[in-house]
């Protein structure tokens, strides 16, 4: 992975849909999509619950 999730997350989140949509699953970052994915849903959560 060239670009750090930790330094630079826009970056980050750019090169891992260009990887999704170049069919290069093998240079994801599954960790941090998987917690990016997560955070997703407790934010809707939150903002469903909230209004």
């Amino acid at each position: 992975m060239s670009v750090a999730y930790e330094k630079d997350i826009v970056a980050w989140a750019n090169e891992q849909a260009s990887f999704i949509r170049a069919g290069r699953f093998d240079l994801l970052d599954l960790e941090h999509i998987a917690e990016e994915i997560e955070d997703v849903g407790k934010s809707e959560q939150r903002e469903l619950l909230g209004n």
